[in-house]
């Protein structure tokens, strides 16, 4: 008996070693890299406060430009998953980051409208696959009841580098304008984009496929941490050998994930995007002091997206905490809309829908590799953040649109409201007791 206990807790430890050094080793690497990309996808809310004025470029149209991004991002989603999976991440990651850094430098030279819409649209395609990648590439290092904690740190990257570009942005727009003849604007594009290119690089470098490939662990850590994987992996029906695609298209919950995720994304850009035009109209004149009461609202996705991550894994529990989250979402937006007369109670309430939209998404995609067989992952990821990103082509040019023809954002928001109040109920009553009890048993 004390030798089998002996046994028992030798391989505790070995597990603790292995997954303590993937954790260290790829996690903050990533949370950069993600960083930087969400960074590079919502610096044009910032940069709109000078760019509109120099451009010629009014709400409706900056709303394209802005929701340009998400219609290639969508498109090549699916692709970009289904190469990682045969070609691995290192190589996809690189080609990813260097051509989205690209792209993003590459807007500082722009002209016109038509030149902006162009490189949204290119940035879009280059960056697509980089989450669901991510999110791909922690079913071959974490099991289940570590996912949502490593995913919560990547989401974490969203409120972070959003409070960092803000005042960042607000800077170098003020600092840099008329540097070297360049607009503030054009800077931001510049310094904000390059980072991208090298940090492709360092993933080449560092990172590796699968645990199999890490010669930082040893034989008795990639031992321990494949027995770990394959004990937890979801069973093959029959039904699958008919097709990933139409596991995929055929399951339901596919469609209910996207939607949650279509809600949160909705909420996630009305903040970025148009937080910082909001911020300057309720009377804020210096550009620096709106991005850093922009960054307030901004952080508390942070806090949310931890402590929310933290006691869903600790309680094993996904579905009420997800209805807390859009039940904040929705609260925190209406909130908003009737607190015009205070900038403080509008930027609490903005804090409030923040915190729930940063807690929901680590939530949202730590479900699906819970009843996605292994084959299906890749494409079924990819699908459901596919779907969802809809909300990122659809939510800015109407936003844009209503603010053009009724002069305030206050319709858009209250229509966002309304979603996640939706997600809420859905949330509560279409995860049934099957889905509960699948994601039970991957947690234990």
């Amino acid at each position: 008996m004390q030798q089998y206990a002996g046994n028992i807790s030798e391989a505790s430890s070995i597990k603790r070693s292995a997954y303590r050094k993937i954790w260290l080793r790829i996690i903050p690497l990533l949370f950069v890299c993600y960083g930087f990309a969400f960074i590079d996808r919502i610096n044009i809310g910032f940069t709109k406060l000078q760019m509109s004025d120099a451009l010629g470029i009014n709400a409706t149209w900056y709303g394209i430009a802005a929701g340009a991004f998400f219609i290639t991002y969508a498109f090549c989603e699916v692709p970009s998953n289904l190469v990682l999976a045969k070609w691995g991440a290192r190589r996809t990651f690189v080609r990813i980051m260097v051509l989205w850094g690209l792209a993003t430098a590459v807007t500082a030279f722009i002209t016109n409208v038509g030149h902006l819409i162009t490189l949204r649209l290119l940035l879009g395609a280059f960056e697509a696959g980089f989450l669901p990648g991510i999110v791909l590439y922690f079913t071959y290092w974490f099991p289940f009841r570590m996912r949502a904690r490593a995913t919560a740190v990547i989401f974490v990257a969203n409120a972070v580098a959003g409070s960092v570009a803000a005042p960042l942005s607000g800077w170098i727009l003020t600092s840099f304008d008329g540097a070297l003849g360049l607009a503030g604007w054009r800077w931001v594009f510049l310094i904000e984009g390059i980072p991208a290119c090298a940090l492709g690089f360092v993933c080449l470098y560092f990172l590796r496929n699968r645990p199999q490939d890490a010669e930082w662990l040893t034989a008795e850590e990639k031992a321990a941490v494949a027995a770990d994987l394959a004990s937890e992996e979801a069973p093959v029906h029959e039904h699958l050998s008919k097709g990933v695609a139409k596991e995929i298209l055929s399951n339901p919950i596919n469609y209910l994930v996207a939607f949650l995720f279509f809600t949160a994304a909705c909420s996630n850009y009305l903040l970025f995007f148009w937080l910082p035009t909001i911020v300057k109209e309720s009377g804020i004149t210096s550009l620096v002091s709106v991005g850093f009461l922009t960054a307030i609202p901004l952080a508390m996705g942070f806090v949310g997206a931890i402590l929310v991550s933290w006691s869903s894994d600790a309680l094993r529990e996904r579905r009420w905490h997800l209805v807390f989250c859009f039940c904040l979402i929705a609260f925190g937006l209406i909130a908003s809309t009737l607190a015009t007369e205070s900038r403080t109670l509008m930027l609490t309430a903005f804090a409030v829908a923040s915190f729930g939209t940063g807690a929901s998404g680590p939530l949202i995609f730590s479900i699906p590799p819970s009843y996605l067989s292994k084959r299906a992952a890749p494409a079924g990821i990819a699908f459901i953040s596919m779907l969802g990103n809809i909300a990122g082509f659809a939510s800015p040019p109407l936003l844009g649109y209503i603010k053009t023809v009724t002069g305030s954002l206050a319709g858009g928001v209250m229509a966002i409201a309304l979603l996640a109040a939706v997600g809420a109920l859905l949330a509560a009553m279409a995860f049934q007791k099957r889905t509960e009890a699948i994601a039970q048993t991957r947690l234990t």
